[in-house]
């Protein structure tokens, strides 16, 4: 499938990047939208659409910018064009707008007992047949164990950490965690 990377959409397409924001991720790993967007207004963000030849939304990447790191922040594909190359392509499409920066992003840790398992195992291959990697450290995201993923670079938890700080303020920060 054909797709590109759009900054600017359409109240549609933001409607159903808002929507597809709402229905991929649980609660627990949600931020409000209003903070996102807040952040995109400071240049610490950017909220981009996956639109294909026929200008629908197929998929959404919300980033969080901070000096010579990219945090993948929020990354999903559209339920009904799921396993058509999609992911793999918007991947491709993001090193290449991000050249120079070190890509990084948090995947639920998928060896815990848990209700969707398969789903995360399945994320974490799908992301490695990609080329990424994990970190030897994961981290308590607001209570959520995650894991650390990175394109062919290294990331310290530091690093991770200073992104918070840096965007959000220590206190923010103080809800993530090394385990």
């Amino acid at each position: 499938m054909n797709i590109h990377i759009a900054e600017q959409l359409t109240k549609a397409q933001m409607k159903e990047l808002k929507k597809l924001y709402r229905n991929a991720f649980p609660a627990s790993e949600k931020k409000p939208f209003w903070l996102i967007r807040k952040k995109k207004r400071q240049g610490f963000s950017e909220i981009l659409g996956l639109v294909n030849e026929e200008n629908r939304l197929v998929g959404e990447i919300i980033t969080i910018i901070w000096r010579d790191l990219l945090l993948v922040d929020y990354f999903a594909i559209a339920e009904d064009v799921r396993g058509q190359g999609c992911g793999a392509r918007a991947l491709e499409l993001m090193k290449e707008r991000y050249r120079g920066k070190r890509l990084l992003l948090e995947i639920e840790t998928p060896d815990l007992p848990c209700d969707n398992s398969r789903e995360r195992v399945r994320r974490k291959r799908f992301y490695q047949s990609c080329g990424m990697e994990s970190m030897e450290y994961h981290v308590g995201l607001f209570g959520v164990e995650m894991e650390i993923m990175t394109f062919q670079c290294q990331v310290s938890f530091e690093e991770y950490h200073e992104i918070f700080v840096g965007v959000y303020g220590k206190r923010f920060a103080g809800n993530i965690t090394r385990i």
